[in-house]
């Protein structure tokens, strides 16, 4: 019988694995297929860095971490700091705060192209392993767990939800637990019922934002504010050089 290498050799080049329970938000370009076929290239390569630019700072505003860019979609995860338990409430904060920018973003671009921008969220809680295989260290810590798979699902059924967040129970229970059951960020939040998603054999409950994003709009931080300027005025800036 030829013989193998031991089961644990398989693993010697990956770092010991990080657990611990954290809030993961998947985020993604809506219709992106359409946008690459319809808009010149520039255009495109514009729109995604001012989607970048929005969640980047976005994340960094509420003390996440950005796990990887996967073209028009970003995964970013949040835990608790230290003296701090709130990680579901800053992924809630930071998601509405993606689509507020993301409208102001759109209103440009609806200008420009007369097409308008949307973006899908979907957010949980949950226990997550995080560690850096040898093969892919140059791309950064690898990170794997239901709540990242659940994440990613959801924010692909938020458009047939008729909705732009969308939040698995295990996250808002745990905001819940953080800021008491008045909080005001989970009053825009209706509970959707179970849904089953791919990959999994029991379903998930999930609510949905139900609030426009414009009725969140007034209450945009200042950090927030600059950042959707900036990426407004880039879109034009881009416009003008296409036409000249």
């Amino acid at each position: 019988m030829t013989r193998t290498e031991p089961q644990s050799d398989v693993f010697q080049c990956a770092e010991t694995l990080r657990h611990r329970h954290v809030a993961v938000m998947f985020a993604d370009l809506d219709h992106f297929t359409r946008i690459c076929i319809d808009d010149p290239p520039e255009f495109v390569f514009g729109l995604i860095r001012d989607f970048q630019r929005v969640v980047t700072s976005a994340v960094a505003e509420f003390r996440g971490k950005l796990n990887s860019y996967q073209g028009d979609g970003i995964l970013a995860t949040f835990a608790d700091l230290a003296g701090r338990a709130d990680c579901t409430t800053r992924a809630l904060k930071c998601a509405q705060t993606i689509l507020e920018q993301i409208e102001a973003l759109s209103l440009a671009h609806t200008r420009m192209s007369g097409r308008s921008v949307s973006i899908s969220i979907g957010l949980q809680y949950g226990q997550t392993w995080t560690g850096t295989i040898d093969i892919s260290r140059r791309f950064g810590p690898t990170i794997i767990g239901d709540a990242v798979n659940v994440a990613t699902r959801l924010e692909q059924r938020a458009r047939a939800l008729d909705a732009r967040l969308v939040v698995g129970d295990d996250l808002i229970q745990r905001a819940r637990c953080e800021a008491g059951p008045t909080a005001y960020e989970l009053s825009p939040f209706v509970k959707v019922g179970p849904l089953f998603v791919h990959g999994r054999r029991t379903p998930v409950d999930v609510w949905k934002l139900s609030e426009p994003v414009s009725d969140l709009c007034s209450g945009m931080s200042n950090p927030a504010r600059s950042t959707a300027n900036v990426a407004v005025a880039g879109l034009r800036a881009l416009a003008v050089a296409n036409a000249s």
